[in-house]
């Protein structure tokens, strides 16, 4: 896949309703009909893939979020939006998918993430076949022209320090159209694990380090905590 990017959704759930709505756009995304529709005007098969979907928990960040993250390419997402905006040759299964599911979610935005050199795709995580039930997702804001620089921070100080507690990088990115934010997703097997990184003293080197680094640094953060779609245990899959 040339110039892998991702779009990144942040969508207001009504509450209680996280579960079917995260159902419902598996079945979007995998409708024969719908697909059927995009090659007969053109489009060619799916292009892009359900990289990652989880729902809040009340940890941490506002409730109930459902996050989708697709991983495609610009062109794709050029021709994505074309068929959702346009009249010509829109996208008349992703329009009546939209207004079926008007009960289920209140409003929400969209991103469009460019990863680190190191962030893994979807096949890489695919083939290490980890259990992944509990997810850090965090946004940052940043000075101008910092975000490159709080990447490769994190490449060298955080990720050892990270591996050490058991917790995956799932993807670290810079945002296109907003150049001072980075969002990075970090998963682990269970609970325990995130609270032994929260509940760790900085006596590792890298870990003070970065630390020191990021309190200089960063602007303004948020942070989310998430837990996987029950049908996709593992969150990231191809």
């Amino acid at each position: 896949m040339k110039q892998r990017i991702y779009l990144h959704e942040v969508i207001y759930t009504v509450p209680g309703r996280e579960e079917p709505y995260m159902a419902s756009v598996t079945s979007l995304h995998y409708d024969p009909a719908r697909m059927a529709a995009a090659e007969k005007a053109g489009h060619g098969k799916n292009e892009y893939t359900a990289f990652m979907q989880f729902r809040t928990a009340q940890t941490a960040g506002d409730f109930p979020r459902v996050i989708n993250i697709w991983e495609m390419n610009w062109k794709v997402l050029s021709r994505a939006l074309e068929t959702q905006f346009q009249d010509k040759g829109r996208d008349t299964g992703m329009e009546e998918w939209w207004n079926r599911n008007l009960h289920l979610r209140r409003g929400g935005y969209d991103r469009v993430l460019i990863p680190a050199d190191y962030s893994p795709d979807g096949p890489t995580l695919s083939q290490r076949g980890n259990r992944r039930e509990v997810f850090m997702h965090e946004v940052v804001w940043l000075p101008f022209g910092e975000p490159e620089r709080y990447l490769a921070e994190m490449e060298q100080k955080l990720l050892p320090a990270t591996t050490q507690f058991g917790i995956e990088l799932i993807g670290a990115y810079r945002v296109a159209m907003r150049p001072r934010q980075v969002l990075t997703v970090f998963a682990a097997p269970d609970w325990s694990k995130f609270a032994q990184l929260l509940a760790a003293t900085p006596d590792d080197p890298d870990l003070h380090t970065w630390q020191n680094y990021r309190n200089r640094t960063v602007m303004r953060s948020e942070e989310l905590m998430g837990v996987p779609a029950r049908h996709n245990a593992n969150s990231v899959r191809r």
